[in-house]
């Protein structure tokens, strides 16, 4: 049972924590454009950038279909007390992905990684 407690520790904490995690990319975002001896940051391409913005604008735009087509009384956050939402939401965006939340924000960051021009922000992004 120590396992187990330590996972949900482990994993309370970095649930708590995740807000956090996009400043430390930042930080190392920062370093790779400043430092980066790419042909792609030598020269600004306004179709890359635009291309990047348009992927983040779609992450967003997932999440505003989202959260605007919920019907009441589907969602809410879990509590010690129990499940908060009455029915199991399976309309609009939750009909075809399990967390569309998730996959607007995977968007949203997906645009800012490509636009870094690193291969490895990708791919931490899509991990």
């Amino acid at each position: 049972m120590a396992l187990i407690e330590e996972f949900e520790k482990t994993g309370n904490w970095l649930f708590k924590g995740r807000s956090f995690f996009p400043l430390v990319l930042y930080v190392f975002m920062a370093a790779i454009i400043g430092f980066q001896l790419d042909p792609f940051f030598q020269t600004f391409d306004p179709v890359s950038a635009v291309a990047c913005i348009a992927i983040s604008l779609f992450g967003q735009l997932i999440r505003a279909l989202t959260i605007g087509y919920t019907p009441r009384g589907t969602s809410g956050r879990n509590t010690k007390d129990g499940q908060i939402a009455e029915v199991l939401n399976t309309k609009g965006m939750y009909s075809l992905v399990r967390h569309p939340l998730y996959l607007g924000n995977y968007f949203m960051w997906l645009g800012i990684m490509v636009y870094v021009g690193n291969v490895w922000f990708v791919v931490v992004c899509s991990l």
